[in-house]
C-alpha cells in the first residue's frame, strides 16, 4: 500500500456539505462532497463563546458564505451546513487559536496576528456521533448498541462481585480497589490498540496525542507534543527533555493564561468487539457412552 493510501485510510475524513439559499428559499438546495484531514474546533470570544471542544466543533460544521445565485443572477448569502459521511482511524481536532486581527482606530491598534487565550475544555473520550449523518450515524449503532449491552452486563456483574465482597471481607479494600483500576486499565488499553477492522465502530474516540503552544503571541512562544504511553501515564516532549505526567495534567491543558494550551488534538478510533456466546450444549452431548437415551429421565 503506497502512502497516499495510508493516509487516506488513517486520516481522510468525508464530509456531505449541503447550501441552501437564504435569499431565495425556492432555489433547490446545492449538496457536495469535501475530503480533509482534519476538523475544526472554531472559537469565538465575542458572538459565541465557546468552553468546550464539542461546542466548537459543532460551530465549524455551520455557517454563512456569499455565493453566486443562478436563481438571483447576484451573489447571495447561503447557509453551508456540513455532516460526516466517513470518519477516519486517526481523528485530528485543530483548535483555531490564531487569527488576523483587524485594525481599529478607534482603539488605536494595528491589524496582525493574534492569538485567542480562551479556556476551551477537550475530553478524554470524544464521541462525534451528533455530527454524522443519518446514514452513517445508522451504521454506528450497531457498535453502539453492542456497547451498551456490554456496560450492562459489566454493571450487573461488578454489582454481583461487590456483593461477595462485603460478605467475604478477606482482602483490604485498598487492594481491591487499586486491583481493579489496574484491570479497567489494562482492559482500556487493550480495546484502544484494537488493530483498525476487527471490531465495530461506535463513534468514539480516545485521546492519545496533544501538540501545545505557550505564549500570548501567534508570532513567538514554544510547542510542546504530549503522547499516550499507557494506563493513566502521558511522555510530554519538550525539545530534548522527555518526562512523565498523568492524565489529569492533560486534561488541564485547556488555556486561559500563559501557560501550554491544546492547539492540535489527536483521538484514536474506539470499536467495540460482539461478544460470541458459546452455544448451550445439547442433551445428547450430555449423555454418558453407557447411558440410553430412553434412561434419562
Amino acid at each position: 500500500m503506497c502512502i497516499r493510501d495510508r493516509i487516506k485510510n488513517l486520516f481522510e475524513i468525508e464530509f456531505a456539505c449541503k447550501l441552501t439559499n437564504q435569499e431565495a428559499p425556492t432555489e433547490a438546495p446545492t449538496e457536495t462532497t469535501e475530503i480533509a484531514h482534519k476538523i475544526s474546533c472554531n472559537i469565538d470570544n465575542e458572538n459565541i463563546p465557546i468552553n468546550y471542544l464539542q461546542d466548537g466543533i459543532k460551530l465549524s460544521l455551520t455557517g454563512s458564505i456569499m455565493k453566486n445565485s443562478a436563481t438571483l443572477n447576484r451573489d447571495a448569502a447561503y447557509l453551508k451546513t456540513v455532516r460526516i459521511n466517513k470518519l477516519p482511524g486517526y481523528l485530528v481536532v485543530h483548535f483555531v487559536r490564531f487569527f488576523w486581527k483587524k485594525a481599529h482606530l478607534s482603539a488605536g491598534t494595528r491589524a496582525g496576528k493574534a492569538k485567542i487565550l480562551r479556556n476551551v475544555a477537550f475530553p478524554k473520550v470524544l464521541d462525534m456521533y451528533e455530527y454524522c449523518s443519518p446514514e452513517l450515524q445508522k451504521n454506528l449503532e450497531v457498535g453502539r448498541n453492542e456497547e451498551t449491552k456490554q456496560l450492562d452486563e459489566e454493571t450487573k456483574r461488578m454489582l454481583e462481585s461487590r456483593s461477595k465482597d462485603k460478605e467475604e471481607e478477606k482482602v483490604p479494600l485498598l487492594n481491591k480497589e487499586e486491583k481493579k483500576e489496574e484491570k479497567e486499565q489494562l482492559i482500556a488499553d487493550d480495546v484502544l490498540n484494537m488493530p483498525f477492522g476487527t471490531g465495530l465502530d461506535t463513534g468514539k474516540y480516545h485521546l492519545i496525542g496533544v501538540v501545545t503552544h505557550k505564549g500570548r503571541y501567534a508570532d513567538s512562544g514554544h510547542y510542546v507534543g504530549w503522547t499516550y504511553y499507557k494506563q493513566n501515564t502521558w511522555l510530554k516532549f519538550d525539545d530534548e527533555i522527555v518526562s512523565t505526567v498523568k492524565t489529569q495534567d492533560m486534561l488541564a491543558l485547556r488555556g486561559g493564561g500563559d501557560w501550554h494550551m491544546a492547539y492540535i488534538c489527536l483521538y484514536r478510533k474506539l470499536q467495540v468487539l460482539p461478544k460470541v456466546e458459546s452455544p448451550k450444549a445439547h442433551p445428547m452431548t450430555d449423555i454418558k457412552p453407557q447411558q440410553s437415551i430412553l434412561n434419562l429421565t
